[in-house]
C-alpha cells in the first residue's frame, strides 16, 4: 500500500516544494489583509492585494478574495470590487463564501 502511494504521480517529491511554497504565502497575505480589515485599514488591505496581483498571475485563494471584497465593500469602491469579481476563476465563482461576499458587496450599491 505504501509503495503504491509513493509511486502515485501526485506524491512526487518535486511537486511538494512548489505547493508548500505558495500555500503559506497566500495564507499569510490573507491573514494580514484580515488584520487590516479588522483595524478598518481597508485601503492598506487593498494595497497588499494589488502588490500580490503584480507578482502572482494565478487567481488568489477564496480567503484573499473575500478580504479584498470586504475592503471594497467598506470603502464603497464598486469599480475595484467589480474588477476583482472579473478576476475570479469559474471554480471560485461557485464557492459559497465568495458568492456570499459578492452578494454583500453588490447589495451595498443598490
Amino acid at each position: 500500500m505504501l509503495k503504491k502511494l509513493l509511486n502515485h504521480p501526485l506524491a512526487c517529491p518535486i511537486s511538494f516544494p512548489k505547493r508548500s511554497a505558495t500555500i503559506p504565502r497566500d495564507f499569510d497575505l490573507a491573514n494580514q489583509m484580515k488584520q487590516l480589515n479588522t483595524k478598518k485599514q481597508f485601503k492598506k488591505a487593498l494595497e497588499l492585494f494589488d502588490e500580490y496581483k503584480k507578482t502572482n498571475p494565478q487567481t488568489p485563494s477564496d480567503f484573499i478574495i473575500n478580504q479584498a471584497l470586504k475592503a471594497c465593500t467598506e470603502i464603497r469602491d464598486i469599480h475595484r470590487g467589480s474588477k476583482i469579481h472579473h478576476l475570479l476563476s469559474s471554480k471560485l465563482k461557485e464557492n459559497s463564501y465568495v458568492l456570499t461576499s459578492l452578494v454583500h458587496f453588490y447589495s451595498k450599491f443598490q
